[in-house]
C-alpha cells in the first residue's frame, strides 16, 4: 500500500476485523509485503500512532500488522468479556493464526509488551523477536496509573461529558512524552476516537481490567523466552518510564535482553522518533535471520 494511501486509511480509521469469539471483533490494520512486524500500542495508544513508523517499515520490505486488543482503539468492547493480559495474548494468537502469520517481530509499548512476552513463551513459533518500548513485566493491566485515571474518567464522564476527558487525555500524553510536538488536536482526536464512540463500554472494559485476576504470572515464565528482546527507553524525563526494579526483573528473567536509550524521547518513541524504532526492528531482523 502506498505511504500516502496508508496514512489516509489510518487517518480514517478503517480497519478490517478478525472475529476471535462471539462479539469479540479485533481491529487489524494489515498492509505491505515481506517479513511480518506486529504492532501493539499500549493502553493509551492505538493503531493510528504507528502512522509514521509503518511507511518506514514498508520501505524496508516488511509487512505490518497493527492490532488493537479487545477494549482498545476500534476493537469491540463486549460486556462480560475477560480482559486479562493472558486473554488478550490468546486473542492476538488467534488473529495471527487466522492470518497464517508465524515468526513475526513484535513492536509493543508499555503494558502491551507483557502481552507480547506472554505470546513468546506460550506460542514461540509466532514470535521471532520483541522490540519492547518501555514495557515492564506487568502482571495486571490495572497499574496504579490506570486505576487513578479510571477514577477520574468515571467522574468526568458522568458529570461533564467527553470534552474534558479528552483534554485530560491530551495532558497525560504530553506528560508521558519527551518531545510533545506530536500531541496536536488531530492526533488526540484520532487516539480518542475509539473511546469516544463508546465511553461507557470503554470505562467498563477498564473496570474489568482493574478487577479481573491474571490466571498466570509472567515473571516465572520469563526464562522460557528464548527470542531476543530489545527494550527501548526514552531518555527524557517523562511519566511511564521504567524503574530500576523493572529493569532488574527483565535482566534477571530474560535469557536474551538488551537495552537502548533514545535521547530526547519519552514513552511514545514510535511517535517521537519512529526512525529509532525502525533501527531496532532491523537490528532484530538481522539477528533473527542468523539464528
Amino acid at each position: 500500500m502506498p505511504a500516502l494511501l496508508l496514512l489516509l486509511t489510518l487517518g480514517a480509521m478503517t480497519p478490517s476485523y478478525v472475529t476471535v469469539a462471539p462479539d469479540e471483533g479485533i481491529a487489524v490494520y494489515d498492509s505491505g509485503e515481506g517479513p511480518v512486524v506486529v504492532l501493539l500500542a499500549g493502553l493509551s495508544g492505538c493503531a493510528y500512532g504507528f502512522r509514521n513508523l509503518i511507511p518506514l517499515l514498508h520501505e524496508q520490505g516488511m509487512r505490518t500488522v497493527a492490532i488493537e486488543p479487545l477494549g482498545l482503539g476500534l476493537s469491540a468492547r463486549p460486556p462480560g468479556a475477560t480482559y486479562t493480559l493472558t486473554a488478550q495474548a490468546d486473542r492476538i494468537v488467534a488473529v495471527l493464526q487466522q492470518l497464517e502469520i508465524t515468526q513475526a517481530i513484535f513492536v509493543a509499548q508499555g503494558v502491551s509488551a507483557s502481552i507480547a512476552l506472554r505470546i513468546a513463551y506460550r506460542e514461540p513459533n509466532l514470535v521471532s523477536g520483541i522490540v519492547s518500548i518501555e514495557g515492564a513485566v506487568t502482571e495486571s493491566a490495572a497499574t496504579a496509573t490506570v486505576k487513578n485515571s479510571l477514577k477520574l474518567a468515571k467522574w468526568v464522564a458522568k458529570f461533564t461529558g467527553t470534552r474534558l476527558l479528552r483534554d485530560r487525555y491530551a495532558k497525560d500524553l504530553k506528560a508521558a512524552s519527551g518531545d510533545v510536538s506530536w500531541v496536536d488536536k488531530r492526533t488526540v482526536r484520532q487516539y480518542f476516537r475509539g473511546a469516544a464512540r463508546d465511553i461507557q463500554g470503554t470505562l467498563a472494559a477498564y473496570v474489568a481490567m482493574s478487577e479481573q485476576p491474571e490466571p498466570e504470572s509472567l515473571e516465572p515464565n520469563l526464562t522460557k523466552i528464548q527470542q531476543p528482546v530489545l527494550v527501548l527507553q526514552g531518555g527524557a524525563p517523562h511519566h511511564g518510564a521504567l524503574s530500576e526494579s523493572d529493569i532488574d526483573t527483565l535482566c534477571a528473567g530474560l535469557p536474551d535482553v538488551t537495552f537502548e536509550t533514545v535521547a530526547g524521547a519519552g514513552h511514545f518513541i514510535y511517535e517521537e522518533q519512529p526512525a529509532a524504532v525502525l533501527a531496532a526492528v532491523t537490528a532484530l531482523q538481522s539477528r533473527t535471520a542468523t539464528r
